[in-house]
């Protein structure tokens, strides 16, 4: 296995020529001003107005996965649930070098807790189009789309349609339909420390479907077969999946419980007997976290849930105790919560809100999984949100290190590339990979 230096250079070489992606000094937890990093600029020319950052050279981290597409057995044996209810050791959190948020103690050092990343299986031309409008999608993409102001929040664009503040690092507009893609993606993020991603996936909602019935299943099966060839690699740094079952439809309506059901049904059939599924630290079963579970009854979450259990983890996304005491305790296995705008400045109390309901989750031996991002931006554009400024990378190491005093058994950062948000962690042209760089100097 490679030293921390090495690792660490091996996603350096990402922002090769791209100036300030090391990660920033941390001001002190009071400050709320920006640390910006420093761009390499140049003025548009038929815009003297627009200072745009341009893209250098792109150099990336040797492959040592095969590209070509591993085959993943489409059923396999049924994993007998020896009993309904999980203990887990909780040991401390592990120290870091980010400062201790307000009214919180920093945490002992101890062993490592597996960190995970929301994945999103959106993107391919037209889906980039729907967002940075086809004037921007018809350039090299060799500028950002639009300006951001140095408070880090307010940003502008002179391309009609965009409503993106950055895109990612070459390839930009990439397909999701190139398994190249997806074997990229493994490489960069195992690079960093990452252990895996909760991929965001939903089915036709239909009881017979199959991996070829939608576009977001058959990316999932080519997902799959990246990471089962990484993890095939001689001395390879094992790469896991597990799920971030979309509980909601694209009008923000729950889905059906037999549409639920039936979704998850396919996902059991095809891959509860994948390696790749499989989490040593959480058991022989492949952990499915239920988005937006907070919007099912729990009699419907029994319903979906419970003809399932013993072949699956699943993990809830109630968001504190009220919603956890409303009866999710009996239906999951742990809970996280998909915190993408939780703001370390104005909200410190967010803090004890994580270690309430870990103390709870704990005392019930479930598992709790920590939320962690490293800024969100919805304040643009329309898009009527809010925004919590990435300051270089101390937003992620603030809400590392106070959410770490909850005392998590893994973690969900969010996202690899919601790029609607501004959660990405993804290289990128305005970033580079000073968030992945940060992330493996925060892992243990």
């Amino acid at each position: 296995m490679r030293s921390r230096t090495q690792a660490i250079l091996g996603i350096a070489v990402f922002v090769v020529g791209v100036a300030g992606c090391t990660p920033d000094s941390v001001p002190g937890i009071g400050s709320t001003a920006p640390t910006t990093v420093p761009p390499t600029t140049t003025t548009d020319p038929s815009n003297p107005a627009t200072t745009t950052i341009r893209r250098a050279s792109a150099t990336t981290i040797p492959r040592t996965a095969a590209t070509a597409a591993t085959t993943v057995p489409a059923t396999g044996p049924t994993v007998t649930r020896a009993t309904t209810t999980t203990t887990v050791a909780h040991p401390t959190a592990p120290t870091t070098t980010a400062p201790t948020p307000p009214g919180s103690t920093p945490p002992a050092a101890t062993n490592r807790k597996p960190l995970f990343v929301h994945y999103y299986l959106w993107w391919d031309s037209a889906h980039w189009k729907s967002k940075v409008g086809t004037t921007y999608a018809a350039t090299t993409q060799a500028s950002l789309p639009a300006t951001l102001a140095a408070n880090g929040c307010t940003g502008s664009t002179r391309y009609t349609g965009d409503t993106l503040l950055d895109v990612p690092a070459a390839p930009s507009l990439y397909s999701q339909d190139d398994s190249r893609t997806f074997v990229r993606h493994v490489q960069e993020a195992s690079a960093a420390g990452i252990d895996g991603f909760v991929v965001s996936w939903s089915g036709s909602g239909t009881a017979a479907q199959t991996a070829a019935t939608t576009t977001f299943s058959r990316r999932l099966a080519m997902l799959v077969s990246a990471v089962a060839a990484h993890n095939a690699v001689a001395g390879a740094r094992p790469f896991k999946l597990m799920i971030g079952y979309q509980g909601l439809n694209n009008s923000r309506s729950a889905r059906t419980t037999a549409a639920v059901a039936n979704d998850l049904a396919y996902f059991v059939r095809a891959y509860a007997s994948s390696p790749v599924f499989r989490v040593p630290a959480y058991g022989t079963k492949p952990v499915v976290m239920f988005l937006d579970s907070r919007k099912f009854s729990v009699p419907a979450l029994h319903a979906i849930i419970d003809p399932l259990h013993r072949r699956v983890t699943f993990v809830g996304d109630e968001h504190g105790l009220t919603d956890w005491n409303r009866g999710a305790s009996a239906v999951f296995d742990g809970d996280g919560w998909y915190w993408s705008s939780q703001n370390p400045y104005t909200n410190p109390g967010s803090f004890e809100q994580l270690r309430a309901l870990s103390g709870t989750l704990h005392a019930e031996h479930k598992l709790w999984f920590s939320p962690l991002a490293a800024g969100y931006n919805k304040s643009n554009f329309g898009l009527a949100g809010s925004c919590v400024p990435r300051n270089g990378t101390q937003t992620l190491r603030m809400l590392y290190s106070g959410n770490a005093t909850s005392n998590p058994d893994g973690w969900m950062l969010i996202s690899w590339n919601e790029f609607l948000e501004n959660t990405y962690i993804e290289p990128s042209l305005r970033y580079g990979a000073a968030d992945l760089v940060a992330i493996r100097q925060l892992l243990p």
